[in-house]
């Protein structure tokens, strides 16, 4: 009979990494010859096909939800021209100001719906987050359906956009905590693909049926999302924090391939080390926990965004007593803690510690960026503009065009994220963007005057076509997706839910004000000033990206706290220096 090995030397004779794996690996300082076994009678390791498809697998579950989302923001496009036009059978129409509205509605509430997952994506968790902001998606499509009033429009809009903020917390965290770091850009960018197939979705939509019945067909990708979400694990992350131990191991096995428990084991471990290290700390005394000072601001601790988590794990001076750790002589943090709720005062606190707030403030300022590069604000009154814009092609076919270039963008951007890495691609799409819509100005002034003023008004109809397509293509390269990517991965895992909603409800402000203020931009500027304005915009935008964004890619997300920690500890350093 021959002898089981030990369970670890079995586990590290495969390679299947996860992010939690990588990152305490690091901190451990191992690296892949110690990792890899030797021995022969162990079983081959698992192929990275096998590891990599299940992860694939649910991020393309989770994805159904964003095609959701693209559909959603698409439709205003097909309708505001049928109604504006007073070309609906049942008599609804619109004047430009409640075009404006139904065009925008949606974005001023998601940042509410935004905010709400965040809050309640801890207590009910990723899966069932992602399962209940189904509900109120199908019931829009079927209000719409069945809309006979601009009243109805609205309110339908208004549960739409809080069922569209509602969904970014959970599926933004779920991928970041169930990709590797080797392929968390790649799925990032995936998940991005399925927001620009639901926009060329209903865009095509409008080009064959009416409104209505594009609505009623919109309403069954709602239900087969619940189906397919309802096959995928919930994150071994989140399963860890409420102590479901047994849980978060079939999730690792179904993440890994499903393998068998003993290869996950060490991963477990690692990931339970982790969860304990970035939980709250409230302060401590040494030897003994202080009793709370009121006059006194209570100050989070993460030792994962300090140190390395398996150094402070493993100190000499570190010992254990009872369930406590003891840290260089003083009682642990995650022992005094467990069991007692969390004031208002300290999550406060906890939020606006500079590892959350420095990434927080990055995103938000690149979401502006990608606002302002022109198809965001454009987006709802495309057609009216393409026709504007005296171009060869009408304008519901070129909203067809578009989608099929922001998808081919997309698909650029997974490729090349994961060779060149976010910073060059921002740099290059912000850049790209940039000069297409500046050029595109230029036409505008020529366009607008009628092809009659123009000499050579055909090649002048084609000069803005193309300039249409470089703007959508460079847009989408990264500008529409590198903040989302950023949004998955630069904020702490303690916090991570909320950070993220905090940052999808500022992202959704941003995309209700450009779409509210565009009809009245082209008023008083024009579609060149408005264009002038935009490519402005961007310009300092790639300066603001040149300066101060970081690389992150292939790096653990231990190491990408590590950037705004090593920020706070050489700013507090510098004074005495």
């Amino acid at each position: 009979m021959t002898d089981k090995k030990p369970q670890k030397s079995a586990h590290h004779n495969y390679k299947i990494v996860s992010t939690t794996d990588v990152e305490l690996n690091q901190a451990l300082g191992k690296n892949d010859s110690e990792r890899d076994g030797s021995d022969e009678s162990l079983p081959k390791a698992v192929s990275r096909f096998r590891s990599a498809l299940p992860q694939v697998l649910a991020t393309t579950a989770k994805n159904l939800i964003l095609l959701d989302l693209g559909m959603t923001i698409a439709f205003p496009t097909i309708v505001i021209p049928t109604l504006l036009d007073g070309k609906d059978p049942s008599g609804l129409t619109f004047n430009t100001a409640q075009a404006s509205w139904f065009g925008s509605i949606a974005f001023i509430c998601q940042p509410l719906g935004s905010v709400l997952s965040g809050i309640v994506l801890e207590p009910l968790g990723r899966k069932r987050s992602m399962l209940l902001v189904n509900v109120p998606h199908l019931i829009g499509w079927i209000l719409f359906y069945n809309a006979e009033s601009l009243s109805i429009l609205y309110i339908t809009c208004a549960l739409m956009g809080l069922g569209v903020g509602f969904m970014e917390a959970p599926i933004i965290t779920y991928v970041g905590e169930i990709s590797e770091p080797a392929l968390r850009g790649i799925l990032t960018s995936y998940s991005g693909i399925f927001v620009s197939v639901g926009f060329l979705f209903e865009y095509t939509l409008g080009n064959f049926v009416d409104w209505r019945t594009a609505a009623l067909i919109s309403a069954m990708v709602p239900v087969i999302t619940l189906i397919a979400i309802s096959q995928v694990p919930e994150t071994p992350t989140w399963l860890l924090s409420k102590g479901r131990n047994e849980e978060a191991k079939k999730s690792l096995q179904w993440l890994r391939g499903w393998v068998p428990v003993g290869l996950i084991m060490d991963e477990f471990d690692q990931l339970k080390r982790y969860n304990e290290a970035t939980r709250y700390h409230a302060q401590v005394t040494s030897h003994t926990v202080s009793s709370p000072d009121v006059n006194e601001k209570p100050r989070p601790v993460s030792y994962a965004n300090d140190v390395s988590i398996d150094d402070e794990l493993t100190k000499p001076d570190m010992k254990t007593n009872g369930n406590a750790y003891s840290v260089n002589g003083g009682v642990s943090p995650v022992g005094a803690v467990k069991g007692r709720k969390l004031s208002f005062e300290e999550k406060f606190y906890d939020l606006i510690r500079p590892e959350m707030v420095r990434p927080l403030g990055l995103v938000v300022v690149f979401f502006f960026i990608f606002y302002s590069c022109g198809p965001p604000g454009m987006r709802p009154y495309m057609i009216k503009l393409f026709d504007k814009m005296n171009l060869p092609v009408t304008g519901k076919r070129v909203t067809v065009i578009m989608g099929l270039i922001g998808i081919l963008g997309n698909i650029f951007c997974m490729i090349c994220v994961k060779w060149c890495g976010k910073r060059p691609l921002s740099l290059v799409s912000t850049a790209g963007s940039a000069a297409s819509i500046i050029i595109l100005g230029f036409c505008a002034l020529d366009a607008v005057n009628g092809p009659a003023a123009v000499p050579g008004a055909q090649s002048i109809k084609w000069t803005p076509f193309v300039l249409f397509c470089s703007l959508w293509f460079f847009s989408n390269f990264g500008l529409s997706q590198i903040p989302w990517m950023l949004t998955s991965e630069v904020f702490p895992n303690r916090g991570r839910g909320l950070a993220s909603g905090i940052a999808a409800a500022c992202s959704y402000l941003m995309a209700f004000v450009a779409s509210k203020t565009y009809p009245d931009l082209e008023r008083y500027l024009g579609i060149h000033g408005v264009c002038f304005l935009y490519g402005t915009l961007t310009l300092l935008g790639y300066i603001f990206i040149y300066f101060c964004l970081p690389e992150t890619e292939g790096r653990s997300l231990a190491e990408i706290e590590g950037i705004y920690s090593t920020q706070q500890k050489a700013e507090k350093k510098a004074p005495s220096s």
